[in-house]
This record gives structure tokens, C-alpha cells and sequence, in this order.
């Protein structure tokens, strides 16, 4: 198993890093397929948006046809302490891909 942490970066940016390393421009609601070569999956959404005065990131997981059994954690951002990160344990190979809106 290895892993990959999912996050809000910026206002812009849903930023994969660990075993696959990418980033994704997010406007608005941004979906992203957690893809093991074996073909189980999970979607990670992200959005960026202003509450009560606060401007933040909204991370959430949501299962797909082929719901995996891997350990999901929430944590911080690396680097920022309070922004939100989901922590997820994966098979080798694993990719991340954006999904069509």
C-alpha cells in the first residue's frame, strides 16, 4: 500500500501528493476519481467557497460502483495546519484523475 493526500491549495488548486503527485485547477466543484489498477475506485470532491465571512476548502469523499476497502483519514494540509486534507491508503499504481463536470 501507499498513500496520497488530497487538498485544497490556493482558491484554485486540488493538489494529489504521495505515490501519484498532481494538481488540478478547481473551479467551483471539482471531482476527482481515486483509480487502483485493479479497477476499485472512490471520488474525492473538493470545492473552495466564502462562508459566515470565511473563505475555505470543503473536502468530501463519495463512493463510487466499486467502493474500496482502504483506510480514509481526514488530517491537515502538509504544510498548513486547519486546512483540511483526506488521507487515503492505496494500492500501487493507483492514479488520480479529474472527472468530466
Amino acid at each position: 500500500m501507499s498513500t496520497i493526500t488530497i487538498y485544497g491549495a490556493s482558491d484554485d488548486l486540488l493538489e494529489v501528493e504521495g505515490a501519484f503527485s498532481e494538481e488540478f485547477q478547481a473551479y467551483g466543484e471539482t471531482r476527482l476519481r481515486v483509480l487502483a489498477p485493479d479497477g476499485d475506485s472512490l471520488i474525492v470532491i473538493g470545492e473552495f467557497s466564502a462562508r459566515d465571512g470565511e473563505a475555505d476548502w470543503t473536502l468530501r469523499v463519495m463512493n463510487s460502483a466499486t467502493w474500496p476497502a482502504w483506510p480514509i483519514r481526514f488530517g491537515d494540509r502538509p504544510d498548513r495546519e486547519g486546512d483540511p486534507a483526506i488521507i487515503i491508503d492505496v494500492p500501487e499504481g493507483t492514479i488520480v484523475e479529474e472527472m468530466s463536470r
